[in-house]
């Protein structure tokens, strides 16, 4: 080995070592959005299931109110009443939104509730990511899924 080649290595990865834990970070981080991501799909399925299986959500407005935070709860906490940690960290039944009944086509009696979840997602390792400028770039981002589904 040259001389002038004593402790090249170490430089090496002293230069490589930080973009290579960053690139680790952001795909585990990259991974639990996902992740999370599917979790709040599947809770909106089943919220959405449980307003399209209760039968009287149209027609009975006096039990709707009812239906609608059983709904909320279901998609917050897994169960219908509100209890327990909900299902995604920071997660309240003040993110989901049901949407009132349209009928289509006007005059089918067919008629259709829209609800709508949105979730702020933060990462594990921090809200802000600070760039070589002086400037911080935010790396919280809203998640938003909705469904529509057929009432009776």
């Amino acid at each position: 080995m040259k001389k002038y080649q004593k402790g090249l290595a170490a430089v090496e990865a002293t230069i490589v070592l930080p973009f290579l834990l960053l690139l680790m970070l952001a795909s585990g981080e990259f991974g639990r959005a996902l992740y999370q991501y599917s979790m709040l799909s599947k809770a909106m399925r089943a919220g959405a299931l449980s307003i399209e299986r209760s039968g009287d959500f149209y027609s009975n407005s006096g039990s709707r109110a009812q239906r609608e935070s059983e709904a909320k709860n279901l998609i917050v906490y897994g169960s219908t009443s509100a209890a327990g940690s909900s299902v995604l960290p920071g997660l309240t039944t003040s993110d989901v939104t049901i949407v009132t009944d349209y009928e289509y086509p006007f005059g089918s009696g067919n008629f259709y509730t829209e609800l709508m979840v949105e979730y702020d997602w933060t990462p594990v390792f921090g809200d802000n990511f600070n760039t070589f400028f002086g400037n911080s770039l935010s790396l919280n981002f809203p998640m938003r899924t909705s469904m529509v589904v057929r009432v009776m």
